[in-house]
């Protein structure tokens, strides 16, 4: 078992994605990653025998089936690979040298004094930006600082504000559609905690609001009744936001 970094849960160190909150955990997946190498390995050893059954039947057809089969395999392990880095690099390093730990540490000083001049100053695109540049750039987790859950959900309404216009289009994609409700959810079920709420209680109430009843279809007694299946306390997991409204509601979204 370890620690996740992002959300402070303990996960099965095998898993390839945090069980909570989707954090990637790269030993996880790359073990998945190996185990997906070792299947396709297996594979390609059937397909050595491939040649020779075929060509009871004809060496042209024996040579077809050798070729779609190594050919299919190639495409599996291209995918497997690209998902792998797609899926973790623009996530914080899991596992550090003591170097990167040590400039990790000073990092997440710096971003911490940062964040609460921001907080002070309750400016939301400031926090996001530092939350953002931290994760997605620089590759540092600020799990652990007082104010991570408000930074992490002034992050969440930037991107937000830069996906709602994808609801004014005549065809709105299904992961678009997961985006927005994933985020209105989040900020419905007050995930940002105690320590936003004198930020995001208001925004929540006069914007957020407005959009899951009005733009998405969804009655308060729909949220309630979703509460208990799309999180798991106090994080709103993004799968079950999917498998559960948006695919239900897709149809309001046009």
């Amino acid at each position: 078992m370890i620690k996740c970094p992002n959300c402070g849960a303990e996960i099965d160190s095998n898993l390839a994605k945090c069980s909570y909150c989707g954090y990637i955990n790269i030993h996880g997946a790359e073990k998945k990653y190996l185990d997906n190498l070792e299947d396709i390995r297996e594979n390609l050893e059937a397909v050595k025998e491939e040649p020779v059954k075929a060509l009871k039947e004809g060496v042209s057809k024996g040579t077809k089936v050798v070729i779609l089969t190594v050919a299919t395999l190639l495409v599996l392990l291209v995918a497997c690979t690209l998902r792998l880095f797609y899926e973790s690099k623009d996530k914080p390093k899991l596992f550090l040298s003591a170097e990167d730990e040590a400039y990790a540490s000073a990092y997440r000083i710096i971003a911490g004094e940062q964040l609460s001049a921001a907080y002070d100053d309750k400016d939301i695109e400031q926090m996001a930006a530092i939350f953002d540049k931290a994760y997605s750039e620089d590759r540092v987790s600020l799990w652990g600082d007082p104010h991570y859950e408000t930074a992490y959900a002034a992050s969440c309404y930037m991107k937000l504000k830069k996906c709602l216009p994808n609801l004014d289009k005549d065809k709105i994609s299904k992961h678009e559609a997961e985006e927005i409700t994933y985020y209105c959810f989040y900020f419905y079920y007050r995930a940002y905690g105690e320590d936003g709420k004198d930020l995001f209680d208001s925004i929540r109430d006069e914007e957020i609001m407005p959009i899951i009843t009005d733009r998405l279809g969804f009655s308060i007694e729909d949220m309630e009744n979703f509460r208990d299946k799309v999180t798991d306390p106090p994080h709103v997991n993004r799968t079950n936001v999917y498998r559960v409204a948006v695919k239900k509601n897709y149809k309001n979204y046009h």
